[in-house]
């Protein structure tokens, strides 16, 4: 009979723990020894294998969250935009136009609303007329009927040789006659027409970066902005008396 004699170094075989969650079989772990093993995993890894066992393992979860967090973001931004209102927009012909910002702010000073974050004033310089200086060139026609269309204009300013070729001015823009105070009004001094002020500044024209003087300045019979387009015209006024 062989007898074999038991070696004293010899390490015995690590007898395994049926309880313990590292030699349990995904399925029958419960989501707490779930959760406790990865705990475990993460545990024993450097940085680098963390963020690699993260993004392999939370990357759906990671997308979720960010998607949620861009939607929310986006859903701020359009309930801010939905509370902004444009107060007026002053649509100057042939502007060179490098002060639009200070010409808006003017505006919104005169209307007192330049500390209201959801009231703003447009000032667009963006339209041309040709060389005769009467008639709109064909891109800048076609914006200005738009524009006039959508009731996205308030106030037209233009030199007189452009504001004086709309043959039906009634059309166009408001009798200032009626829409303005006769004591207004008057500050102005005697106008050709009803439905234009004619005004010789050349401070004027220098705030609304034009070459020519006089200015001539509407309301447009749309407006959707009347009382504000009339507040500024007093200031307006005001400044000149």
């Amino acid at each position: 009979m062989r007898i074999e004699l038991k070696d004293e170094n010899q390490e015995e075989p690590q007898k395994i723990d049926e309880n313990d969650i590292r030699y349990k079989h995904e399925t029958d772990l419960t989501k707490k020894e779930k959760r406790e093993l990865e705990k475990m995993k993460l545990a024993s890894m450097g940085w680098k294998g963390k963020l690699q066992y993260i993004w392999a393992y939370y990357k759906p979860q990671m997308a979720a969250i960010v998607a949620v967090i861009a939607i929310a973001f986006f859903v701020k931004d359009l309930y801010e935009n939905s509370r902004i209102h444009t107060a007026l927009t002053v649509m100057v012909i042939d502007s060179y136009g490098t002060k639009q910002e200070e010409a808006e702010e003017k505006v919104e000073k005169a209307l007192g609303i330049q500390d209201d974050p959801y009231e703003i004033v447009t000032v667009d310089e963006s339209l041309r007329t040709g060389e005769d200086g009467v008639a709109l060139e064909s891109y800048s026609q076609m914006a200005f009927t738009t524009k006039v269309s959508a009731r996205a204009v308030d106030v037209l300013i233009g030199s007189e040789d452009y504001m004086d070729g709309f043959e039906f001015k009634d059309e166009y823009f408001m009798d200032l006659t009626e829409l303005l105070p006769e004591d207004v009004y008057q500050v102005f001094g005697e106008q050709d027409d009803k439905y234009s002020i004619t005004i010789d500044s050349d401070e004027l024209a220098e705030e609304l970066e034009v070459t020519y003087e006089p200015v001539k300045i509407g309301v447009l019979a749309n407006s959707e902005n009347v009382e504000n387009a009339v507040k500024w015209l007093t200031k307006l006024a005001e400044e000149l008396s």
